[in-house]
């Protein structure tokens, strides 16, 4: 595995520029093992100032993986070899690396990259099509991203789908007694019904109608708490908009959350509910799925391929918050209908949607087909 990363001077001369400092402070070394996977960190050229520089970051992002290569003397295979990447606006500087060295690209796209991230400007928008254009493999995680894609591009590129996979030996459910010593930790009492969210911090996100929802549940069933956990700039005033509604004994803010401590809030929770205006497909709701939890999602590009309403979950119309009420109630009110639909998300995830390890050993059997076909 090839991540390149910004050049930056050894101390004490990388405390002359702000940006190198910061670098210096989480350096990479130049080779790492993860996961028993070698991992290694090409340098990007990256003086200061940057008049000194005489080419672009995507020139010099590019120079770094094929200087990797020729000082490796790793002698590629056009017929044996290929460089794959996952999102799109990285995919595209890989795969100008990878026709530099005269070898195929692959591509898997994964959800805003094709959803949101072409739109942002006129320039994403050509990168995006020479990108899908160019590949000789295309990968999506959800049907729905390769359709749109296509739809977006006006052709009709071929596409497989590859899923994103669950770890769901690590995203488990735990027994009562485990939950409720979880819940000590947040001072959440054990008669409470848990909501769980997780996303950034933006309207998209349905963080706005989940909130207006749960204003209208705490006048039939009050005995609830919503756990927010979120990234990134705030689009709104969580503390603000909680006021609002008259939730502040029904809301804890815990921001920002370590990825490796996820489980335990999945485990803290009886509900977990993500109504966002557009994803590609949620990792979130497939860590919850796999956490045993009931979700209640959006039914927005690729979730339908992830969630049967009413059998491993419930699917709701977007920026709708009486649905979203509805369902809410309808889970908070029903413990057996909880069990059923987290027993049955739990079921699918481990069966049928498969882990990383299993996802990954199908990607590389479809790339190594298309390579010998």
């Amino acid at each position: 595995m090839i991540v390149p990363i910004n050049w930056s001077p050894p101390y004490p001369i990388s405390q002359l520029h702000p940006e190198w400092r910061q670098l210096h402070a989480f350096r990479y070394p130049l080779k790492r093992v993860y996961d028993g996977i070698n991992v290694y960190h090409p340098r990007i050229s990256n003086k200061k100032p940057n008049r000194f520089e005489k080419k672009s970051y995507d020139e010099r992002y590019v120079d770094a993986i094929v200087s990797f290569f020729k000082k490796k003397k790793i002698a590629l295979d056009p017929l044996k070899d290929v460089f794959y990447s996952q999102w799109l606006p990285s995919s595209y500087l890989v795969q100008l690396a990878a026709h530099q060295l005269g070898v195929k690209s692959a591509i898997l796209s994964i959800g805003d990259d094709v959803v949101l991230w072409p739109y942002w400007k006129k320039e994403n928008m050509e990168i995006f099509k020479e990108t899908l254009r160019g590949a000789a493999f295309r990968f999506t995680c959800a049907d729905y991203l390769g359709k749109l894609a296509n739809s977006t591009l006006g052709e009709n590129l071929s596409y497989e789908v590859v899923r994103m996979g669950a770890e769901y030996d690590f995203f488990k459910p735990v027994s009562p007694a485990k939950k409720a010593e979880l819940r000590k930790e947040y001072n959440i009492p054990n008669d409470k019904i848990v909501i769980l969210n997780i996303g950034t911090a933006s309207v998209r996100k349905g963080w706005l109608d989940l909130l207006d929802a749960l204003g209208h549940l705490k006048r039939v069933s009050p005995d609830f708490v919503l756990i927010a956990v979120y990234t990134g700039r705030q689009e709104f005033s969580f503390k603000e908009e909680v006021a609002k509604r008259g939730l502040e004994d029904h809301f804890l803010d815990l921001g920002e959350v370590a990825p490796a401590a996820l489980n335990k809030l999945f485990n803290t929770a009886d509900i977990f509910c993500l109504p966002s205006h557009s994803e590609g497909i949620a990792n979130v709701v497939i860590e919850a799925m796999s956490s045993g939890l009931p979700v209640i999602t959006t039914n927005v590009c690729g979730h339908p391929e992830l969630v049967n309403s009413g059998v491993t979950g419930i699917l709701i119309p977007p920026q709708e918050p009486k649905p979203l009420f509805e369902s809410l109630t309808a889970l908070v009110n029903n413990s057996a209908l909880r069990a059923k639909l987290g027993a049955s998300a739990r079921a699918f995830i481990v069966n049928e949607w498969g882990n990383y390890a299993h996802n990954a050993k199908i990607l590389y059997e479809k790339l190594r087909a298309g390579l010998a076909s």
